[in-house]
C-alpha cells in the first residue's frame, strides 16, 4: 500500500512562511566558555535531574 499520511502530504505542498533561508553557523564557530569546571557542571545537572 502506497498511501501517504494526509497531514504530511498537505504540509509538503504548503510553501514555507517568509521564504527566508536558515542561517547556519560557520563550521569554525565555537561557543563561548562558561568558565565552570566539569565537576561544577555535573553538580548543576545532577541537582536539576533530581
Amino acid at each position: 500500500m502506497n498511501k501517504k499520511n494526509i497531514a504530511t502530504a498537505h504540509a509538503a505542498v504548503k510553501p514555507r512562511d517568509g521564504g527566508n533561508a536558515v542561517k547556519r553557523p560557520n563550521r569554525t564557530w565555537k561557543p563561548y566558555p562558561c568558565l565552570l569546571t566539569r565537576r561544577e557542571i555535573q553538580t548543576i545537572v545532577a541537582a536539576q535531574l533530581g
